[in-house]
């Protein structure tokens, strides 16, 4: 798999070589996690990844998105505007897809933390119902059981795309969470780094370098172990969570105020009719009292 932050830094790859895409099947990411970790926002444009998305004949090729981490959204706001720059970069790209007649292989990817942060997020663009692939993201930091893990996420999804053959790609899992998750009927496939990390903490302990062809040896055993113990492991007690309400404290007058602002603000944002840039606790204030 290739993102588009090794597209244009990996040294063993060339664009010349795109072709070789058809005979090495490959899929594409927009590389969300670590342009928010090293850059904190993407490096390229979207017209930039649409081109790369277009240039080669991906098995699929995801959208862009606002990823939501706790290291990355460190509050619940700073969630709530990411969802909505996702829905935004979703729509971006699905124009741009259209335009460029490369919508049959297009993922759309959904983004939140809570279990009803992604119903948030598909409300608010229906259109992926149609769709036979979406992707789920900011898995990665999340514990398998309890009221934000993943199986709690795939308890939601699965009510919301019940009846509907839509499939799940889960992106960033790491072992305990694949093996689990290969026992849901809706998900498709998953995708993780895992092996990288046990590459080179193994090169490290033995003192030699990790050579592509070392990461190749230490990614084929990963993955065989992988559909091993996904074979053999019974599924999970897992509590049906997506009734249970989390509990907020009761918000007075002018919170609820700046908070119906807030996400007004989101919906313009959605719509492309302002940036980014003015999603902004201090700017829902001021939108909040602008007549007053």
């Amino acid at each position: 798999r290739l993102d588009a932050d090794g597209y244009r830094t990996w040294c063993g790859f060339d664009p010349r070589n795109l072709h070789l895409i058809s005979q090495h099947p490959a899929a594409l990411d927009s590389a969300g996690f670590v342009a928010a970790q090293r850059y904190r926002g993407f490096p390229w444009t979207t017209e930039d990844y649409l081109d790369l998305a277009a240039s080669a004949p991906w098995l699929w090729w995801a959208s862009q998105d606002w990823c939501v981490e706790p290291e990355i959204a460190r509050d619940r706001d700073a969630v709530l505007d990411r969802i909505s720059g996702t829905v935004r970069l979703n729509m971006q790209c699905l124009i741009g897809a259209e335009r460029r007649r490369i919508t049959h292989n297009f993922m759309p990817v959904i983004q939140g933390w809570q279990p009803r942060d992604y119903i948030r997020c598909i409300e608010r663009m229906p259109f992926i119902r149609d769709f036979p692939l979406i992707a789920v993201g900011s898995m990665c930091r999340r514990h398998v059981t309890g009221p934000n893990g993943i199986l709690a996420v795939l308890d939601v999804l699965s009510d919301m795309f019940a009846g509907t053959a839509t499939k799940f790609h889960l992106f960033g899992l790491k072992s305990q969470g694949m093996q689990h998750a290969a026992k849901q009927s809706h998900v498709a496939s998953c995708d993780s780094q895992a092996y990288g990390i046990a590459a080179r903490h193994e090169a490290g302990r033995r003192r030699i370098s990790k050579t592509d062809q070392f990461l190749a040896r230490t990614m084929r055993d990963w993955y065989a172990r992988q559909i091993r113990m996904a074979t053999a492991l019974p599924p999970p007690q897992q509590l049906h969570t997506s009734a249970i309400a989390e509990v907020e404290p009761p918000l007075g007058t002018h919170e609820l105020r700046v908070n119906a602002a807030y996400d007004e603000l989101r919906t313009l944002h959605e719509a492309g009719e302002i940036d980014w840039s003015n999603l902004s606790p201090q700017a829902a204030y001021e939108f909040a009292y602008l007549d007053d």
